[in-house]
């Protein structure tokens, strides 16, 4: 799940684009919009991919252990892998439009891509709580 994680971080199509790069006002005020996606977002953009690079760097150093592959990383990027793992989430979320009777198994889901995508943002959670414990943000 960790190889995976830089691409689940994506924001290369229409939805994941729009649940992670939201306006400011949400179509309200579309000059205020037009201004927050020239002023703010080219920088978003920059940090949120500077994290998934750490990230898919991190990831490229993974080793085969006794138990498995071992991964290991830099205290100091706990922020990024933080980062990431929550943009992972969001972006799966709205990649599969998972909603919260999806996330508390409230219906039934619609295809195993979408349960696969459930799954993931699971474990993101769950690894994202555990780096919050320890990371400094």
């Amino acid at each position: 799940m960790f190889r995976r994680l830089p691409g689940c971080a994506a924001t290369d199509d229409d939805a994941t684009g729009k649940r992670i790069f939201s306006t400011l006002t949400g179509g309200a005020d579309l000059e205020a919009d037009a201004e927050w996606k020239e002023v703010v977002e080219p920088g978003q953009r920059e940090l949120y991919e500077s994290h998934v690079d750490i990230v898919r760097k991190d990831v490229a150093t993974m080793k085969p252990g006794e138990e498995g592959e071992q991964l290991t990383f830099p205290l100091e990027h706990g922020r990024a892998w933080i980062h990431t793992l929550n943009q992972a989430r969001l972006a799966l979320g709205a990649r599969h439009d998972v909603t919260e009777d999806d996330m508390q198994g409230n219906r039934e889901l619609k295809d195993d891509e979408t349960a696969t995508a459930i799954m993931q943002i699971e474990f993101f959670g769950l690894v994202m709580g555990v780096l919050l414990h320890r990371v400094e943000l």
